[in-house]
């Protein structure tokens, strides 16, 4: 009982802040019922049933690894709104953990009050408002922002003492921030970051660098390099097209992109959002919009401190880690300010650099700047003797956020609501409730085991963005119902012709409409979600043609409510997911060609024997019933095919072409003696060699750590000696 004291008192302002970050949680529980979607991004839903079929084999990429979290919450059987705030909880007492360690790791002597207050401003700021204000801070992303501070204390340490512990535990700990990588362009940036902070640290002699601390560092690259192969090794292949993508995508202007994502200088400084759509340059609250400028003035106390700290830097016992820092703030505000003066022509070349692209987003260079604002003012109000008040002055900054401490911040402070409306009065929000109808076709759908997948109508958009509307339930953004079931979603608004979009037409042709279900069957559709609550416009032109085809007798109607109509495709139109073709009959992306080759297909295809090792690997028993085997799935030149012969060699099948004018097919060998032939995604095998790369560095991580415990500090302590 005693040592619970003892700690306690010992321990009593950093549990204070734990104190306040249990209030912000409990003030912003989430209502019941309701899910995070409607943007870029949306809550990952129901991952008991689909984590692996959807996320694990579906991204191949670190997400996998932040979202198996959220899938054991889900088995357990938490509420999909009390998932929500574990996630905030997450991030925000992450946050603060992760810069009370930093700030232990580089400034030990710095006092217990100046180190709770600047950990939960990194906790609790301006730019974590902005996160779970918006559509961003319910993803994986902001992982990342969690590990800035321990991952940048545990290096510097390492660079500073040059013992191996230290660079031990960087690589550790940058395998748990793998998950901020699922955007690779976190990588990116994160490169960079670690790169300025080490050139200033030499530039400015806090380090000496030398032969032997060179080799070092080169160790831990390599290791940090071995322990992120397994989501590095899965994108490298696409890292090419994707960047080029960046530029050349008529649905992304990237210099546009530039120019409205451009921060003002003083904007940045301040952690006020460059948009203006966000707390305190949107105040949300009417009966205190006299204190807007109050919060706004307070956003600037951080900056105060750093000039303070600036003007006494001759003062400073830390000036040189003060001076790199600033450096690093200097760099990350001139990135986050883009098209802004004085930094538009530097920008403009550096983010022309080839890869650099990527960086097109706010978020991925700002993301930096709580943190170098956060260890600048621990520096300032930890060595310049500050006066008591000067303490409660800094206390005043933790307000700023208000929302955070006021309550419900989707509710009423979200991106989407309006200070004069709540989330359920607002036109949209973030916080949508999925009608009970799309559940209850859950065990229709589900329960079908075959590999096929749902079309989705009518199509709302022409721009191949992916962007849906349902405006019945405030949906807008990305379409959530997908987590629901087991099976792919053809989506109505991208394209999987070249230059055409059949939804969009199907809602502007008047011919004859059976063209529309011999497409969707041609392309493995099973079951057809027709959306009732999709916008008046598009329904209007569009359901009157469904129930003609229904009548034709087509396709079955299943379900039919207020929101959407359930069809099934009768065998007749569809064609399953992995057959055996006699020729090759090609498609052209219109109507015609459709109509005039349906029925070649269908006669021309036989099914293939397969089983599946996993969703995206396939084994199929060869027998001479075709030519060629196609896999309805989206052309992708990563998709592979390979022989495997009787003595169990492996041969990949080099002739894959584009079958049916979307698919995948390989025109097949006879001379070649195979046995079974393998389809698989080829990111997904390079994700299982990342996989087994990563684990054992790890493991031999943890074995070294384990024993450097038991050497070093486990029988030191027995003999009263403490080595670290």
């Amino acid at each position: 009982m005693q040592k619970i004291v003892n700690f306690i008192k010992n321990n009593k302002f950093f549990l204070l802040g734990f104190l306040v970050l249990a209030w912000v949680i409990f003030i912003n529980l989430f209502p019941k019922g309701y899910v995070f979607g409607g943007g870029d991004t949306d809550q990952f839903i129901n991952l008991k049933e689909n984590y692996f079929q959807k996320i694990f084999y579906g991204w191949s990429g670190s997400a996998a690894f932040f979202y198996f979290l959220f899938y054991v919450l889900d088995k357990i059987g938490l509420s999909y709104s009390t998932q929500l705030s574990f996630h905030l909880g997450f991030i925000i007492f992450g946050a603060y953990i992760s810069f009370y360690i930093f700030s232990r790791l580089i400034f030990a002597e710095t006092s217990d009050v100046s180190r709770t207050l600047v950990s939960l401003f990194y906790s609790l700021n301006l730019y974590t408002l902005f996160l779970f204000t918006g559509n961003w801070g319910y993803s994986y992303f902001p992982s990342l922002y969690v590990f800035i501070p321990i991952l940048t204390g545990l290096f510097i340490k390492f660079l500073k003492t040059e013992k191996f512990i230290y660079g031990g535990l960087f690589v550790l700990t940058l395998f748990l921030t793998s998950s901020g990588f699922g955007n690779p362009a976190f990588a990116l940036s994160f490169t960079l970051f670690i790169f300025f902070l080490a050139l200033f640290l030499v530039i400015f002699g806090y380090i000496k660098l030398s032969k032997k601390l060179a080799l070092k560092i080169t160790a831990v690259s390599i290791l940090s390099l071995l322990v992120s192969l397994f989501w590095i090794l899965p994108i490298t292949p696409q890292t090419t097209s994707g960047i080029e993508g960046l530029s050349t995508s008529n649905v992304l202007d990237f210099d546009l992109v530039l120019r409205t994502t451009s921060s003002p200088i003083f904007n940045t400084l301040s952690l006020l959002n460059f948009t203006g759509d966000h707390f305190p340059l949107n105040f949300y609250y009417k009966i205190l919009s006299f204190l807007k400028n109050i919060f706004i003035l307070f956003s600037f106390i951080p900056i105060f401190f750093v000039f303070r700290g600036l003007a006494k830097f001759k003062k400073l016992k830390n000036k040189n880690l003060f001076a790199v820092f600033l450096s690093a703030l200097i760099i990350f505000t001139m990135l986050a300010a883009r098209s802004t003066a004085p930094f538009e022509i530097t920008n403009y070349y550096i983010f022309h650099i080839w890869g650099f692209n990527v960086l097109r987003g706010f978020d991925k260079t700002a993301i930096y700047i709580p943190f170098l604002l956060s260890a600048l003012v621990l520096i300032t109000i930890g060595e310049l003797n500050l006066k008591k008040w000067v303490y409660a002055i800094f206390f005043v900054t933790l307000l700023a956020p208000l929302p955070f401490f006021i309550g419900k911040i989707q509710q009423t402070a979200g991106q989407r609501v309006s200070s004069e409306k709540d989330y359920k009065k607002a036109g949209m929000s973030f916080l949508i409730k999925i009608p009970d109808k799309y559940y209850a076709i859950q065990k229709t759908i589900n329960t079908n085991k075959e590999n096929s997948q749902i079309g989705i109508l009518p199509a709302t958009r022409n721009d191949g963005s992916g962007i849906i509307s349902y405006p019945e339930w405030k949906l807008y953004g990305v379409d959530i119902t997908y987590w629901l079931y087991n099976k792919n979603f053809i989506y109505q608004n991208v394209n999987y012709f070249s230059n055409w979009n059949f939804p969009q037409e199907f809602g502007s042709s008047d011919n004859n409409f059976d063209w529309l279900i011999k497409t969707l069957g041609m392309m493995n559709s099973r079951y057809i979600i027709y959306h009732k609550d999709a916008p008046d416009d598009s329904v209007k032109v569009t359901e009157y043609k469904m129930r003609i085809l229904e009548k034709d007798g087509l396709i079955k109607n299943l379900e039919e409510n207020d929101y959407f109509i359930l069809y099934k495709i009768y065998d007749d139109y569809f064609i399953p997911y992995i057959t055996w073709q006699k020729e090759n009959i090609e498609i052209q992306p219109n109507i015609r060609s459709i109509e005039s080759n349906f029925s070649k297909i269908k006669n021309s295809v036989t099914l293939a024997d397969f089983k599946e090792i996993n969703p995206k690997k396939f084994e199929v028993a060869v027998k001479n019933i075709g030519n060629n085997i196609i896999l309805a799935e989206k052309y992708d030149p990563l998709w592979k095919a390979y022989y495997i012969t009787a003595a169990g060699k492996e041969l990949e099948i080099k002739d894959h072409f584009l079958a049916r004018g979307y698919a995948n097919g390989w025109q097949i060998d006879e001379n070649i003696p195979a046995k079974k032939i393998i389809i698989e995604y080829y990111p997904t095998r390079l994700m299982w060699r990342g996989i087994w790369i990563s684990g054992i560095t790890v493991l031999l991580l943890l074995i070294y750590l384990i024993k450097y415990y038991l050497t070093n500090i486990y029988y030191a302590k027995k003999i009263g000696q403490k080595n670290i």
